[in-house]
């Protein structure tokens, strides 16, 4: 009896698994526009799935406790969206001034070095450093989500929905899987999702309120902005934290000067330390956490497939894949893969 294909050929099996995954990456990319959204209602479900839960338990009824649940993500969101469009108005209104003091400081620089001897040949890194330019770059990473988020009665909408079926979809995968259906790893997989989603939230929120404190405190101009922009993008691993802080910095020092951006610098990286290096491991755990090349390689992966909202979203998706494949039987050794350390993934 002749053996299998895939037995007598162990390298087929391996091009085809890359030619699905292939295939499967292509679909994401094209259908961006309709994704995205959901993606979005998915992770905006999922953390409201939790409050949802207790006020049943409160005996409040299914619809009541979804539409209360919603109507405060909603308030929420559409404060916060109110206040931060203020905000940017206002700095837009004084990028201006704020350009001719970054030309102060870049022809005091340039006078400074010439005194010393060196000649000055070329500026055009330190014309990558003005307000605008850095602006821009934030405007060209959050651009993305905008335009998603200009979709946001959509999103809610699903979200709603979402909400709605989570009460009763155990019951339907139980009929509809019959025996192979079980209720355990079923409700694992949705605690970790949960769980993960929850602290990396909590931890985004917790980064952005420590800076707006901090800039307010150091007399930094539109803290508000530079806290919300470190909330978002403390989501992008890696760059993240850092185009956060660039503009902050940049600010501090065409209002007080170089000791003062120093110290506005240095503060940043106290901040994003402690919390992604410290407060976050502590709160997940080390199984809920992945490993540095996995994390690098998401941001590229997700950011070529989604672009910047896909870079925002890229450790949150790539932690939803690896809690799915360690609940897996064929597919746990990816997990582990994935993971830091062997022992705490397999548990």
């Amino acid at each position: 009896m002749n053996a299998p294909v895939t037995a007598r050929y162990p390298g087929l099996k391996l091009l085809i698994s890359m030619a699905c995954l292939m295939i499967i990456i292509g679909g994401l990319k094209v259908a961006q526009s309709i994704l995205v959204p959901f993606v979005l209602a998915l992770f905006l479900a999922i953390l409201g799935s939790a409050p949802v839960r207790v006020l049943k338990t409160w005996r409040v009824p299914k619809i009541i406790a979804v539409l209360f649940v919603a109507l405060v993500m909603i308030s929420i969101l559409i404060g916060v969206g109110t206040l931060l469009a203020g905000t940017v108005n206002e700095f837009t209104k004084s990028l201006p001034q704020y350009s001719v003091r970054f030309d102060e400081l870049q022809q005091e620089m340039f006078a400074w070095l010439q005194s010393k001897g060196v000649e000055v040949t070329s500026a055009s890194f330190i014309e990558t450093l003005r307000p605008e330019s850095f602006m821009e770059l934030i405007g060209s990473t959050l651009r993305g989500l905008v335009s998603t988020l200009s979709s946001t009665l959509l999103i809610f909408i699903i979200m709603v929905f979402m909400l709605f079926e989570t009460a009763d979809f155990e019951q339907k995968l139980k009929y509809a899987m019959g025996e192979a259906f079980d209720g355990e790893r079923i409700k694992g997989i949705a605690v970790d999702i949960q769980k993960y989603l929850g602290i990396k939230t909590f931890t985004c929120i917790l980064t952005g309120l420590f800076v707006s404190i901090f800039d307010f405190t150091m007399g930094i101009e539109f803290w508000l902005l530079w806290g919300f922009t470190a909330f978002l993008l403390n989501y992008v691993p890696f760059i993240g934290s850092f185009i956060a802080a660039v503009p902050a910095v940049i600010l501090a020092l065409t209002q007080f000067g170089l000791p003062i951006a120093l110290t506005v610098a240095i503060g940043y990286l106290i901040i994003n330390v402690g919390v992604s290096n410290f407060l976050e491991p502590i709160f997940m755990g080390r199984r809920l956490g992945l490993s540095p090349l996995v994390v690098f390689l998401s941001l590229v992966v997700w950011g070529w497939i989604w672009g910047p909202v896909g870079m925002l979203l890229s450790v949150p998706l790539s932690m939803v894949v690896k809690i799915l494949l360690e609940h897996s039987e064929e597919f746990r050794w990816l997990a582990v893969l994935m993971g830091h350390s062997p022992k705490e993934t397999v548990k």
